[in-house]
């Protein structure tokens, strides 16, 4: 199990309210995230984040440091997923594709999910479009069977 401490960022909270919530793994923890099923337990809103946060390692008590300096050199060694070439790549790529999607559909802000929503009942001509909309109406649309997805949108490099 893991620990993570998340702070509610809703309006009514404005990030004061830190809280503990276990998740089995990161991958549940996103999945639970994405359902909008992890609420602030003061204000019950989905706004939720996670804090950064530092693993709790446990380490053989009978171990010498010659052993632990061993143990530590080789696993620095070991190519990590999160070294900054791989982060500098995952950034160019999310804004090529923050650039495609601008060059190839239309912004509509707020009024994403109601154009979604016209478009799949045929009251408007389908097109491409991007905006925004909460967890909980992006789920409802995605349980009505309509193919949505976030992006992250991360500012442009300058």
């Amino acid at each position: 199990m893991i620990k993570y401490k998340l702070n509610c960022k809703s309006k009514f909270c404005s990030g004061k309210n830190e809280f503990d919530g276990w998740f089995k793994n990161i991958e549940a923890y996103e999945n639970q995230k994405h359902q909008g099923l992890i609420n602030c337990p003061i204000c019950g809103s989905d706004e939720v984040v996670k804090s950064l946060t530092t693993p709790s390692l446990k380490t053989n008590k009978n171990q010498t440091s010659e052993d632990q300096n061993k143990s530590y050199k080789t696993s620095k060694s070991r190519r990590n997923f999160l070294t900054t070439e791989n982060l500098d790549n995952i950034t160019t790529i999310l804004r090529t594709l923050k650039k495609e999607v601008q060059k190839n559909s239309s912004f509509v802000g707020n009024k994403f999910v109601s154009q979604v929503k016209s478009m799949k009942e045929g009251k408007i001509k389908e097109k491409p479009i991007h905006g925004y909309g909460t967890n909980k109406e992006i789920q409802e649309l995605r349980d009505e069977g309509i193919d949505v997805f976030n992006i992250p949108w991360i500012s442009d490099d300058h």
